[in-house]
C-alpha cells in the first residue's frame, strides 16, 4: 500500500518534495471503534489528501495487513472532498488543526442477484429473525398479478400466497412465520407460512401453494402501505381512502368488519366458500383527518403507541395509538410518498413528488423549516429503508429507475444503484428494503426483485 507523505510529530517537516509541492495542515484522528483505534497525537498531512489518502493514513498507523476502508467527518460532516477544498469552504485557515472523526466505510453494493416475477413487483421486504429449519425464505414480495411470494436467497420460490383479487401493493413479514399483505382489492391479509421440516430437503424447484389467510376489510380504496409492530400485536394501513388505518393481528380480538368485500374481489367456487365460513375482520380505528390519498405508515422507532403518515395531502401526521387521536401535523410544500424512521438521529425521512427526500425533526414545532434535504433523484421517490448497521444512513427507491444510498452527514447520495435488467435503465424501483445478512433488496417494474451487497472499496471517486 502506498503511505501517504505525513509526519507524526506537529511540529516535524515533510520531506522535502512533499513540502515544496503542496501544503500541509495539522490533524488528529479520533474513532468511536475501539478495535481500529490509533493514539490521539497531532499529525501533518498534506492538504490534497481525500478520504481514501487519509485511510491510508490510519492504516498505515494500525498496521494492518488488508486495508480497511474509512469515511472521516468533520463536526458531524461527512469530508467529500480533499482537506484544502474543505478549509476553503468553510473559510479556515490551514495554521489551524482539525479534529477529524473516522468509521468504518459503508462499502459500495454491488450486483448479486434478481429474481423474475410475471409481472411489476410492487414491495419487498427481509425478515429480521434468523432463519431456521424449515424457513429457509427470508425474502417476501408483492406483485402486480395478486400473488404473494417467499424467496430463499437462492432466488427459489418457497411459497405462494394467493387470495388477493387485485395488484398487491405492500408486503411485511410480522416474524419468522407469518407475513401481512394488502392492495388493491382494499384488504389486508395475514398469512401464516407452513411448518414442515420436509422444506429443507424438498426439491428446490417444488412451490408450496397457500390458500387461506385471516382478512381484514374497512378500507373503501386501495391500501398502499402498512407498517407490523410484533410486540404489540397492531398494523398500521395507508389507504387511498384518505384513512390510516389501526389493526390488531389477534383475529379473535380484532371487531367484525363492517366494510365487507364484494363478490368480485371474494371471488368464487371454493375461494368465496372459504371467504364466507371465514368472515372478514375490522379495524380497531380509522383515524381521518387527511385530505388526500395516504402513502405511507411507520411506528415510532422507540414508543410503538405512537404512528406517523404521509399523503399526497403534502403533511406528515402524528397520531396517539391508544387513543386514535391526531397530535401533530406539519405541512410542506410537496406530495409525500414515503416515509422511515432514523431513530438514532430522531429524524423522520420523507420521499416526496418533488424528487428529493427531506429530513423532519418531530420533537421541534410543527412551523419549524425542514433539518435538511436531500437531492438527486430525477423522478418520485416512493420507498425508504434505514440501514441496519448505520444510524445516519437510508436507502431510497426512485421511479428514475435507481436506489440511492443516503448519509445524513452528507449533502449527496454516496451510492447509486441501478437496475440490472437488460434494457430496464429507466424502469421505475417501488420498493426498497435494506437487511443486514441479505443486503439491499429491491423491487421494480422490470418484474425483478434485485439484490445489492457492498463488496469492495470504490475508489474511482477519490
Amino acid at each position: 500500500m502506498a503511505s501517504a507523505a505525513y509526519s507524526s510529530s506537529a511540529t516535524a517537516p515533510l520531506s522535502a518534495s512533499s513540502s515544496e509541492s503542496e501544503g500541509q495542515i495539522k490533524i488528529t484522528l479520533t474513532t468511536r471503534d475501539e478495535s481500529v483505534a490509533v493514539p490521539e497525537v497531532p499529525l501533518l498531512v498534506p492538504l490534497s489528501l481525500k478520504r481514501y489518502g487519509l485511510s491510508e493514513v490510519v492504516n498505515h498507523l494500525l498496521a494492518t495487513e488488508k486495508p480497511i476502508p474509512f469515511d472521516f467527518l468533520v463536526d458531524s460532516e461527512l469530508l467529500r472532498v480533499s482537506l484544502q477544498e474543505y478549509i476553503t469552504s468553510k473559510g479556515l485557515s490551514s495554521e489551524q488543526t482539525l479534529k477529524l472523526e473516522y468509521t468504518r466505510s459503508i462499502l459500495p453494493p454491488t450486483f448479486l442477484a434478481s429474481f423474475n416475477h410475471p409481472d411489476w413487483v410492487s414491495s419487498v421486504d427481509v425478515t429480521r429473525v434468523a432463519q431456521t429449519l424449515g424457513t429457509p425464505a427470508p425474502i417476501v414480495s408483492g406483485c402486480y398479478d395478486g400473488i404473494v411470494r417467499t424467496w430463499n436467497t437462492s432466488g427459489h420460490v418457497v411459497h405462494q400466497f394467493s387470495g388477493h383479487t387485485g395488484p398487491v401493493k405492500t408486503v411485511r413479514w410480522l416474524d419468522d412465520r407469518k407475513i401481512v399483505s394488502a392492495g388493491m382489492d382494499r384488504s389486508i391479509r395475514l398469512w401464516r407460512t407452513p411448518v414442515t421440516s420436509e422444506l429443507a430437503d424438498a426439491d428446490e424447484d417444488a412451490i408450496q401453494a397457500v390458500g387461506s389467510a385471516r382478512v381484514f376489510t374497512g378500507h373503501k380504496s386501495t391500501v398502499d402501505d402498512i407498517a407490523v409492530n410484533n410486540v404489540t400485536s397492531r398494523i398500521l394501513s395507508a389507504g387511498a381512502d384518505n384513512l390510516v388505518g389501526l389493526w390488531t393481528t389477534n383475529y379473535n380480538e380484532a371487531p367484525p368488519a363492517t366494510v365487507g368485500l364484494s363478490s368480485r374481489e371474494i371471488g368464487s367456487g371454493k375461494r368465496r366458500k372459504k371467504a364466507e365460513s371465514q368472515p372478514s375482520k375490522g379495524p380497531l380505528a380509522l383515524m381521518e383527518s387527511h385530505t388526500g390519498p395516504v402513502t405511507g405508515v411507520i411506528f415510532d422507532a422507540k414508543d410503538a403507541t405512537v404512528g406517523y403518515s404521509v399523503s399526497l395531502d403534502h403533511t406528515i401526521k402524528t397520531w396517539d395509538l391508544v387513543t386514535s387521536a391526531l397530535v401533530d401535523t406539519r405541512t410542506t410544500s410537496f406530495s409525500l410518498l414515503s416515509i422511515a424512521a432514523l431513530p438514532a438521529v430522531s429524524l423522520l425521512a420523507c420521499g416526496s413528488s418533488a424528487r428529493h427526500v427531506t429530513l423532519h425533526d418531530p420533537r421541534v414545532a410543527a412551523d419549524s423549516a425542514t433539518t435538511s434535504t436531500l437531492n438527486g433523484h430525477t423522478n418520485f421517490v416512493v420507498s425508504l429503508s434505514p440501514s441496519p448497521e448505520s444510524g445516519y444512513m437510508f436507502s431510497s427507491a426512485s421511479y428514475d429507475g435507481t436506489v440511492r444510498v443516503w448519509d445524513v452527514r452528507a449533502q449527496k447520495s454516496v451510492y447509486v444503484i441501478s437496475r440490472e435488467a437488460k434494457g430496464a435503465e429507466k424502469t421505475k424501483v417501488f420498493g426498497v428494503e435494506w437487511n443486514k445478512d441479505v443486503g439491499i433488496v429491491s423491487a421494480g417494474e422490470d418484474k425483478k426483485v434485485q439484490i445489492n451487497r457492498g463488496t469492495g472499496l470504490e475508489q474511482a471517486s477519490e
